[in-house]
């Protein structure tokens, strides 16, 4: 574990992770933030090199074709109503310099609603925006 990182620190930390993240997201799709390197690192260097998302369809993403992705839909959502909701973040496990957060996320473009409900596991990283790096994501959709 990262020096001083306490298992309550780390529960701490990748709940305030998940929050600031979609934040970024949020202004990353509207273009509110720049399109340049410093902006973009808010999320290169939360993600972990052997990162791996599992998105709610099934498919797994490295974190190299994610950001790839991701810095190509800078502003694709701008002029439009976009809005992310993190709903009942809680930290299901602290064990061995690793948390287990699980949270539901609703995303709100246009007047369509969507919502899912996650797995993230984190470890302390002393780079990282948060203080933690994202190591997995499990992505799961819910019915309307």
């Amino acid at each position: 574990m990262t020096a001083g990182m306490t298992d309550q620190r780390l529960a701490e930390a990748a709940l305030a992770e998940i929050v600031e993240l979609h934040r970024f997201f949020v202004d990353w799709f509207t273009g509110h933030c720049p399109k340049n390197r410093a902006g973009f690192a808010r999320v290169a260097d939360a993600l972990a090199p052997g990162f791996v998302q599992v998105d709610p369809a099934g498919r797994e993403r490295r974190r190299g074709p994610l950001l790839t992705a991701l810095r190509a839909a800078h502003g694709s959502r701008a002029g439009e109503p976009f809005a992310i909701r993190i709903v009942r973040p809680k930290i299901q496990l602290v064990r061995r310099g690793l948390a287990l957060a699980i949270y539901e996320e609703r995303q709100r473009s246009g007047g369509a609603i969507t919502r899912r409900r996650s797995s993230a596991l984190f470890q302390p990283a002393a780079t990282a925006p948060g203080g933690v790096a994202w190591l997995h994501l499990q992505e799961t959709w819910i019915a309307p």
